[in-house]
């Protein structure tokens, strides 16, 4: 009798170099950058679909921050590709970049944001209209691969949501499981629902939002997590929901 072969995803994962960007799945890379005082990262995450380019959440305005995301759109794309910003947040450590980006883009670059978040997000001075996004609300590319935003409002603070591609079954998921990894790496450990927290799947807020997201999570199915920090999870999704509807929280 053969043994059993661990399929690649569950084997340790290889460490990666945070001064590269990085494919993940389908045409979507991560082009963040690691804050090692902090032992997490922050995941600006770029989709490349032909000669068409989305980015999202482009992060802080700091010079070194900024200065790694666009080292890395550039090892992959000519900026002007940029055709779609996304904005899931109005704080500045998700998108007070924007400004630096839309003028790296193409002219005619589309900025998105939830609508709830789209004063805030304009005090960061773009010169291009922001698009509402409202739930069930999808940005289609000229391939017809489709970005489906769906809304969390009972979540703390006006404007987070979640972004669906289709596709590759990859949900964005803002600051749900973003979360400390020690040390860094681009994918979370195997087995790490096990250490689950309420600071790592999400900053304090009611439990019934909490479930709420978790529901809608597990709903989507989706294949992998992409969160706005923290590292990705490929891997027991099943187990981390679970693990997290678990927590006690107020």
């Amino acid at each position: 009798m053969n043994a059993p072969v661990t399929p690649p995803s569950l084997v340790e994962r290889k460490k990666y170099d945070d001064r590269q960007a990085h494919h993940i799945a389908g045409g979507i890379w991560w082009a963040g950058f690691c804050a090692f005082q902090g032992c997490t990262s922050h995941n600006p995450f770029l989709i490349i679909e032909g000669t068409e380019a989305v980015l999202l959440n482009p992060g802080s305005r700091a010079e070194e921050h900024c200065r790694q995301v666009r080292d890395k759109i550039a090892s992959l794309i000519d900026s002007g590709h940029i055709q779609h910003i996304v904005i899931l947040h109005h704080d500045p450590d998700w998108c007070a970049s924007l400004p630096l980006f839309e003028k790296l883009a193409d002219r005619n670059v589309k900025i998105y944001a939830p609508s709830a978040a789209i004063k805030p997000i304009s005090c960061y001075g773009c010169k291009n209209p922001i698009i509402g996004l409202d739930n069930g609300d999808s940005i289609i590319l000229s391939t017809g691969r489709s970005l489906d935003y769906y809304d969390t409002p009972d979540l703390r603070s006006a404007g987070l949501g979640f972004i669906h591609d289709s596709t590759t079954g990859t949900l964005f998921t803002g600051n749900v499981f973003g979360h400390v990894a020690e040390p860094w790496n681009l994918y979370a450990s195997p087995g790490s629902w096990r250490a689950l927290t309420p600071c790592n799947v999400n900053p304090p807020w009611p439990k019934k939002a909490h479930l709420n997201a978790l529901n809608k999570i597990e709903r989507l199915s989706p294949q992998r997590i992409c969160p706005r920090c923290g590292p990705v999870i490929e891997d027991d999704i099943e187990k981390y929901i679970e693990a997290a509807r678990k927590l006690d929280i107020d």
